[in-house]
């Protein structure tokens, strides 16, 4: 017969007491990164945006063009009505949240 001590029989129930939590985005632990890691982010997060909604205009242009039989169909229209404020709005949202976050944590520690 085997005794269950009392640290075996907690097993993954144990609570941290170690310090604050770290803080995380989709899983993605980002509290100890750098300004520029930040803004790093913060474009490449607007880049992408911009790029997923001129893809996404392009299609609704298309279909509005063969639905109402117009001809509107050009890069110009998706280009700077949507993608463009998508993914300045975007990267703005991004840029603002991640500099925040780094501010707050430098005057937080006092460095």
């Amino acid at each position: 017969m085997r005794m269950t001590t009392t640290q075996n029989a907690s097993g993954s129930l144990s609570l941290e007491i170690a310090g604050p939590k770290e803080t995380k985005v989709f899983g993605v632990p980002i509290g100890r990164l750098g300004l520029v890691t930040r803004v790093m982010i913060g474009g490449a997060c607007g880049f992408i945006s911009f790029f997923i909604a001129f893809v996404l205009a392009i299609i609704g242009v298309s279909i509005y063009d063969s639905v109402t039989g117009t001809s509107i169909a050009n890069l110009n229209v998706a280009y700077l009505y949507i993608a463009a404020p998508v993914g300045i709005v975007v990267m703005a949202a991004a840029l603002v949240y991640l500099v925040a976050g780094w501010a707050r944590r430098k005057m937080a520690t006092g460095q």
